[in-house]
């Protein structure tokens, strides 16, 4: 069963600098229309063209459609990140007739990577969540979700060049911050140094706040807090492979990831340079978008890490998995099998287009929520 209307809950935001960018909420929204979902909101949201007018708009706010007009009402992270969050108003009411759902990239040192923890998250029907960890514990409303591709995204990588005409360097572009992250500090350390000897690193960072004169880009990078690049794309269209690390490590007994525990973990294997096989905010922006632009993706073993996928992509053939503990044996494969790229490249934009565009989202999405419907 497809439902006729949805209705998402946007948070209003701090700045124009700071619109908080609302990914998952996009992505989902958009293969929900492709679908036949009609989409309303409590403001007019997200810019499809410059021309700001109300059909421009992915979700519009028509003051003759509420949440009980519709079979499915969201609410996402950003929506607590407010100065004194509650929840919408009657937003659980006794005799609502829709469907609840609590969409969470938050990140896992953020105040609001608790809340789906708590008692007064156990009423949404149903909470999908990025960062999940096979071994951590969540509660039973909680079902593993990922960034995935928008149409924004396809948009940019939908011409990709042949393989054999491509760059033959990996990139390296993380802006490091005082703050980085543990498994590209390891990265660096571990990979970097070998994979060089195989395919040559290409420094280069492309910053957010890069001048852009073009007024559809200048709009999404606006939207989207300037993760919106088209030099970026670019570049992953020309490059043969990236380096999509991220995450924190924290201690393989780790259960509960919102505890007092994993905050002061994280902290301590970030500033002493442990490592271990069980990481915290391991999605990477880089990854989705490597694999779209086919450009091959490095990035932790997904299975020796116990991370967990809606639909998980398979090493060797998806991407490229490292185990930071046995790098060697990694590379290994493709110094013994050097096609294994081109292989890799063709396969994971393949595989992320069919399960990750919005329309295969949205369908899984559906799927999951049916027994409610």
């Amino acid at each position: 069963m497809i439902p006729k209307r949805a209705f998402f809950y946007f948070h209003t935001p701090k700045s124009p600098e700071n619109p908080g960018y609302s990914h998952l909420m996009i992505a989902l929204g958009e293969g929900l229309k492709e679908l036949g979902v009609e989409l309303y909101s409590n403001r007019n949201h997200w810019l499809l063209l410059p021309s700001e007018t109300d059909y421009n708009y992915l979700f519009q706010f028509d003051p003759n459609i509420k949440p009980d007009d519709c079979e499915l009402v969201f609410v996402n992270h950003q929506w607590f990140a407010q100065e004194n969050p509650e929840f919408p108003k009657h937003f659980f009411h006794q005799n609502r007739k829709y469907v609840t759902i609590f969409l969470d990239n938050s990140e896992s040192m953020r105040s609001q990577r608790k809340l789906v923890f708590t008692p007064e998250f156990k009423q949404f029907d149903f909470i999908f969540r990025t960062h999940c960890s096979q071994n951590f514990r969540y509660p039973s409303n909680v079902y593993p979700w990922a960034f995935g591709l928008s149409n924004r995204i396809l948009k940019e990588v939908k011409n990709p060049i042949l393989f054999q005409e491509r760059k033959k360097h990996l990139i390296v572009n993380f802006r490091h911050t005082r703050w980085m992250h543990s498994v590209r500090k390891a990265s660096a350390k571990k990979f970097e140094t070998q994979v060089n000897d195989i395919i040559p690193i290409y420094q280069k960072i492309n910053h957010f706040r890069s001048q852009i004169s073009d007024p559809y880009h200048t709009l999404m990078a606006a939207q989207t807090g300037k993760r919106h690049s088209p030099e970026y794309y670019k570049l992953l269209g020309e490059s043969m492979a990236c380096s999509c690390f991220g995450g924190f490590f924290v201690s393989n007994f780790l259960k509960d990831p919102s505890t007092l525990r994993s905050k002061i973990e994280k902290r301590l294997f970030m500033e002493l340079g442990w490592t271990s096989h069980q990481v915290l905010q391991w999605d990477s922006w880089r990854f989705w978008e490597s694999l779209a632009s086919g450009c091959v993706g490095f990035h932790l073993d997904f299975d020796r890490y116990k991370i967990a996928f809606p639909v998980p992509p398979i090493n060797f053939k998806h991407y490229i998995g490292i185990d930071l503990d046995n790098v060697k044996a990694s590379l290994k494969v493709i110094q013994n099998n050097p096609e294994i790229l081109e292989s890799v490249s063709e396969e994971g934009r393949k595989w992320v287009i069919e399960n990750y565009s919005p329309v295969p989202t949205a369908k899984r999405f559906l799927e999951i929520i049916q027994t409610k419907l």
